[in-house]
């Protein structure tokens, strides 16, 4: 996890005002927190993918921009890019959640029935997010991510 050490652009602080410090910038991080099955049909199956992102920043954080590719199991599942996602308060975190499309042709079996079963699923989400800082002077920024974990599956 990477910090990055920002201070903001201002004009020069008038007699007796201080001067502003950097601004440390703290990587947020993010887990699956379960997968649900909208709808399930033999070829095609609709998901809802909830996320937890944490933020451990001092201020709060918009994630205007989650591009992502999805793996079960080891196979693809799917990839998609969501926009404003979600405002994560400062030094807390928010549920969001996204919509997927899974088609089955080409999959082991062993997967289909594994969330038709509703039981757990080895995932891995890659990609990357844009975030805003809402703090002037302190620009948005990109964070690369790759993660994995298991995750229940739900009805």
């Amino acid at each position: 996890m990477g910090v990055l050490l920002l201070t903001a652009c201002t004009s020069a602080p008038h007699q007796g005002e201080p001067e502003s410090a950097p601004v440390e910038v703290k990587e947020p991080t993010f887990i699956i927190t379960s997968i649900k099955i909208l709808q399930a049909d033999l070829i095609n199956t609709s998901f809802k993918l909830s996320l937890r992102i944490n933020n451990p920043n001092t201020f709060p954080i918009t994630l205007s921009s989650f591009r992502y590719e999805l793996y079960g199991d080891g196979h693809f599942w799917a990839n998609g890019v969501e926009k404003h996602m979600a405002v994560v308060p400062a030094e807390s975190f928010a549920q969001t959640s996204l919509d997927f499309e899974m088609n089955f042709i080409g999959m082991k079996r062993r997967l289909l029935d594994d969330i038709i079963a509703m039981r757990e699923v080895r995932y891995r989400i890659a990609g990357s997010m844009e975030l805003e800082t809402g703090i002037p002077g302190l620009p948005g920024f990109r964070i690369n991510f790759d993660y994995a974990g298991n995750s229940a599956v739900f009805r």
